[in-house]
């Protein structure tokens, strides 16, 4: 160990292919190589202390008029989101093993006279700014953002930006502030064909019918659309599907609606 600190980056990306970062995912960053490939690289001035990763799955709760109790019915997996805050400051009091915290753009910084040197927070702010923001006219499109720290890799969108200046020069000039990241994951849609298959509401699930249900109400409540209530009878062999008892256990078959007429 060398006592390097591994900084926090985020990475922008005119694709959501990631292999066109290079070599960013590598323990060295070989800026040369990097910057003719990648667009755009922040780098934190200081890590932050904390990572709010939130997961969260939709259910949909059909609801019956005078019944007891709810069956959730899975939807899907939203996509996960990540919140990162961390501090930009431009007083020089931060430091890394005894001397100032070093990042690209403080290392430039300090090569100014010190006047200049006291832009340091609205440098940073523009920087991130054009990293995870700034719209591409060549892309017609905000862009994707890769986020490494550690072994955390997070390749998303950008929901919501937010800067708090909290301390400031005589004349105005920002020399503290707090940023506020939201993303919201990404995956290509080629990725996740298959797990998306696996989680379609077409699947075959069972349905336990509960007082004053009737067959076309489980229909649309599962399929969005009653007129697949000859295709539940049969996969059933329900003649009289107009009068379900409560407790009765019926299969909802997969539905090619693309075909079912």
């Amino acid at each position: 160990m060398d006592g390097t600190i591994n900084k926090l980056r985020i990475i922008s990306l005119p694709s959501p292919d990631t292999s066109s970062a290079g070599g960013v995912l590598s323990g060295s960053l070989d800026l040369g190589s990097v910057l003719s490939s990648v667009p755009k690289i922040f780098e934190v001035q200081i890590n932050p202390e904390q990572i709010t990763r939130n997961f969260s799955i939709k259910y949909h709760e059909p609801q019956t008029p005078g019944g007891n109790g709810s069956e959730f019915q899975f939807e899907k997996v939203n996509p996960e989101e990540l919140e990162l805050r961390f501090i930009l400051d431009g007083t020089g009091t931060v430091l890394q093993n005894n001397a100032p915290s070093p990042d690209m753009m403080g290392t430039l910084i300090s090569a100014l006279p010190g006047d200049a040197q006291t832009a340091y927070v609205s440098l940073k702010v523009t920087q991130l700014q054009a990293t995870v923001y700034d719209f591409s006219d060549e892309n017609h499109r905000t862009p994707f953002i890769l986020v490494e720290y550690g072994k955390l890799i997070f390749m998303g969108l950008l929901m919501n930006m937010s800067v708090n200046y909290n301390l400031f020069t005589p004349s105005g000039i920002p020399l503290r502030a707090e940023v506020t990241l939201n993303l919201k994951s990404h995956t290509p849609f080629k990725e996740n064909a298959a797990v998306l298959s696996l989680l379609s509401p077409d699947l075959t699930r069972q349905h336990i019918v509960i007082g004053g249900e009737n067959i076309t109400r489980i229909c649309f409540d599962t399929y969005d659309d009653e007129k697949y209530y000859i295709e539940v009878a049969k996969a059933n062999n329900i003649t009289n599907f107009r009068n379900l008892k409560p407790g009765t256990r019926l299969i909802l078959p997969p539905i090619d609606k693309s075909t079912t007429t």
